[in-house]
């Protein structure tokens, strides 16, 4: 029940940010996509690659639909975030699972890479936080694998919505 509630819920926040037009159809399909992933994530600690490659009609679909982001933003976005987390899992036993760098590789290629690294720091906030309490509460051992999957997709959510608006204000802050 509650899937399908966030689910209404999210088709309304795509209708009031993008109208009734294809962007929203787009985010949508992902929003319901990234739902999905985080909940199988959560209970499973994997990410199917089913889902990653459902991701990618709609990656594909972001080219089309938003003239904004360049095609090399695109590309970088694909290797911004995915690339370190790999490397990083290749000299860290447990660092990132396979499934959080293969859904950060197709969402960095949807996003660009700009908000990517929005979409990423968000996730880091998220996961961070919820690892600090589970290991403050007794509820996880320092050590113990925690899943990072619904961090990301919550990140992308966000980057999806209010990436522009957040790349904006970050700007205005440094003066860039």
């Amino acid at each position: 029940m509650l899937v399908e509630e966030a689910g209404a819920f999210l088709a309304l926040v795509c209708l009031w940010r993008f109208g009734l037009d294809y962007p929203a159809l787009l985010f949508f399909g992902v929003s319901m996509i990234l739902i999905t992933i985080a909940l199988i994530d959560y209970d499973t600690s994997e990410i199917p690659d089913s889902l990653i490659v459902a991701l990618v009609p709609f990656a594909f679909g972001s080219l089309w639909l938003f003239h904004d982001v360049t095609l090399l933003s695109h590309g970088i976005g694909a290797f911004t975030v995915a690339l370190p987390m790999l490397l990083l899992s290749l000299f860290v036993k447990g660092a990132f699972g396979g499934g959080d760098i293969k859904l950060m590789a197709i969402c960095g290629f949807m996003l660009g890479w700009q908000h990517t690294l929005i979409a990423f720091f968000i996730a880091l906030i998220l996961g961070g936080g919820t690892a600090i309490y589970l290991l403050a509460s007794g509820k996880r051992k320092r050590g113990q694998y925690m899943v990072f999957g619904p961090a990301l997709c919550a990140g992308v959510f966000v980057a999806m919505f209010l990436g522009p608006m957040i790349f904006d204000f970050y700007m205005r802050i440094f003066n860039f």
